[in-house]
């Protein structure tokens, strides 16, 4: 499964040194052109992926916060919160629920999105 990977990607990453697409391949059983995607993905959702082709990846800080585990009836929650939110009048959260949404959107595939009550 997508998620699943993508949080292995995460705590390979998290120790702080470099590790080349090719290890993460290996480790994930995913191919490198997937690999290369699934970093694109973490870094669209906010993570601070640094590196490059041939070199390595690391992230640069860790995330302020651990990531959630979230169950399909937590995340549809968390998404009709944050589309509430943006028409709460107050422009401050009204921003970040939409930077929210936007990083939601990053790490959720396509396919999966109206499941969760996603807009695209």
């Amino acid at each position: 499964m997508d998620t699943q990977r993508l949080f292995q990607i995460y705590l390979l990453l998290l120790p702080g040194e470099q590790v080349t697409a090719v290890q993460l391949a290996q480790a994930t059983g995913a191919s490198e052109r997937t690999v290369y995607r699934d970093l694109q993905r973490l870094a669209q959702a906010g993570l601070q992926v640094h590196g490059a082709a041939g070199v390595g990846y690391r992230l640069r800080e860790p995330p302020a916060l651990p990531p959630l585990l979230l169950s399909a009836d937590e995340m549809r929650a968390l998404v009709a919160g944050a589309y509430a939110a943006q028409d709460s009048g107050d422009a401050a959260i009204a921003q970040a629920s939409g930077s929210l949404l936007d990083k939601v959107r990053a790490i959720v595939p396509p396919r999966s999105r109206a499941k969760y009550g996603l807009r695209t």
